[in-house]
This record gives structure tokens, sequence and C-alpha cells, in this order.
């Protein structure tokens, strides 16, 4: 359906550095990203932090400074602080996963006081881009093309709204109007002027519908596991969205038409093997979800040439 195809890293780029940190972000970025896909909580003060899983413990850090599983939402940003993020949960999946610190996350974290494996809020992953695309990121050996394409990166939010677990966020949100996860990720984009390249997605529909309506400029998307919807357009229409994202072993090409037929852009996640990208790129979808940007890029760049 649409006329660019877009390449987004999973949690950054995952099987590149640990996941959801400013190397990951940093490997997604220099792999050429259109987009960066990446999982927001809230802090216990409010603030919306980039961290997949909402109770943090060794699988992610190692000995943990507070006890294992304790709820990021009963954490402060400044306790928050306290870990750090740089472990493969999975080695046999992600074998060149590395922990090594890339060069612009080490020139970043040190002028910020971070730790460059710490858990970032939103507002530094937006910051970190932008230095990336701007002078630090020269210096810190980036070409003019990587900067120029991540000047126009997409920050992919996922809100882990779970509905039968409102304690997961711990905020005020029922379903209907934007909670304050909702309201601070609006602010957050606004003041660091990418509103407009900001698209977030949520298993909870309600949330991304929710948002919209106080956000219209950023872009709504409706995450799908393990089912095939009757009709992909219709779901993504009642949330406000515009992107239908499935697994993508729950999708097949009457899907992809179903949605393009009705407005709708297809991004299945999360997808890493040629086989699979080779199926789905022949049924149109509009872009994937990896945890390998650089192998796609790759990939796609063969195809290219080969076509």
């Amino acid at each position: 359906m649409s006329t660019h195809f877009e390449l987004q890293g999973h949690r950054g780029g995952r099987g590149l550095r640990p996941e959801n940190t400013l190397p990951s972000f940093e490997a997604a970025l220099d792999a050429v990203v259109d987009s960066v896909e990446t999982d927001l909580q809230l802090t216990r003060d409010g603030v919306p932090v980039v961290c997949h899983d909402p109770l943090l413990g060794g699988r992610l850090c190692g000995a943990p400074p507070f006890p294992e599983g304790t709820p990021i939402s009963r954490l402060t940003l400044a306790q928050l602080r306290l870990y750090r993020l740089d472990r493969n949960p999975d080695p046999q999946r992600f074998r060149d996963q590395a922990a090594d610190v890339t060069p612009l996350a080490a020139r970043f974290a040190a002028e910020r006081g971070l730790d460059p494996y710490g858990v970032p809020t939103l507002a530094e992953l937006f910051a970190f881009a932008a230095a990336y695309a701007g002078e630090s990121g020269e210096r810190a050996g980036k070409s003019a093309t990587l900067r120029d394409r991540a000047r126009h990166v997409v920050f992919d939010l996922e809100l882990k709204r779970v509905p039968f677990h409102p304690e997961a966020i711990g905020d005020d949100f029922i379903g209907e109007s934007a909670g304050l996860l909702e309201r601070r990720v609006v602010k957050t984009a606004r003041a660091a002027g990418v509103a407009g390249r900001t698209r977030v997605r949520s298993f909870d529909h309600r949330s991304v519908r929710a948002l919209r309506k106080i956000a219209p400029e950023i872009e709504g998307a409706v995450l799908v596991a393990d089912t095939a919807v009757v009709d992909p357009a219709e779901v993504a229409r009642r949330a406000g969205a515009a992107v239908y994202c499935p697994s993508y072993t729950f999708l097949d090409e009457e899907q992809v038409r179903k949605a393009h037929a009705g407005g709708v852009r297809v991004l299945p996640w999360t997808v890493n093997d040629a086989g699979a990208w080779r199926r789905l790129l022949a049924w149109g979808v509009d872009g994937l979800t990896t945890d390998f940007p650089d192998r796609l890029a790759a990939y796609l760049q063969r195809s290219e040439t080969a076509g």
C-alpha cells in the first residue's frame, strides 16, 4: 500500500546490543532503520521510561539493587537509575549480541551523568536521536547519510498496558480518557518537537484511541497477538489507528489485502527469518519489525540489486 517500506528495529536493535538501551538504539540507527520500536513504562513519580519488562530482575540486569521482581511503577526515576540492564537474556537466540558501549552512547551518557546501560527516559531517547543527527553524531563518526536518516526516524512507542493488571502502569487509566502515561507521552513528544514522527501502539487498543483524541498528530497502531482477526482495517479504525501490527505467524496475504483495502498499513512483528521476510514482502506488507535490522537491511539491498 505505502510507497516506502519501513525497516523497524525491535527494542532498538535487540539482536546487536542489550534491548532498549542507548547502545541498542545506536546500533539500530547505524543499521539505517526507518523507525525504532520500543516499550514504555511509568515510574512512581510519573516519568515515561523505556523498558519492556514491568518487573525488573536478574534476567536483564544481573543482581538487581532492589528485590527481584520490583515493579517499575513502584520505583522513582532516581531508584530506577540504580539498575544496569546489560545482560543477554537469550544467548542462544542472540548469539552476536555484544555489551560493549557504542561511541555515541558513551559520549551522550558521560555528558549527562548517566550509565549508558541504564534505563533511558523517553525524553532521553528523543534527545539521543537528536544528538546522533547533530554534531555529537558527527564527532562519533556517523556519516552525513546516517545523520540525515536519524533526523527523520520514527519513534514507535508501545504503551505497556495490561487491562487485568492496571498496576503494571499504576496510573489513572480506566479505558475511556487518556491516563497519566498517555498524557506524559504526548507532553514529552511535543516538547522534543517529534510528535509528528511519533507513533503509539498497544495491545490495549483503548490506550491508542484515548491518546489520539488528545494528540491527533501522533499516529496510532494496534498490536494483535496469536489471532487472525476477521477485518484488520476495522480493528484499526475503531482505535483511530492507521497501522495494523500483528504477530507475523498469524498473518496471511488475504489479511494484508483487506487491511490495504481499508486504507491501513501492515507492519508485522517480530520477524528474524529470511524465509518469512521473503514471504511477507511478496504479500506486500508495508514494513517489518526485526531484532536484526542490519541483516534485514542487507537482505533488502540484495533483493533490490537482484530485482
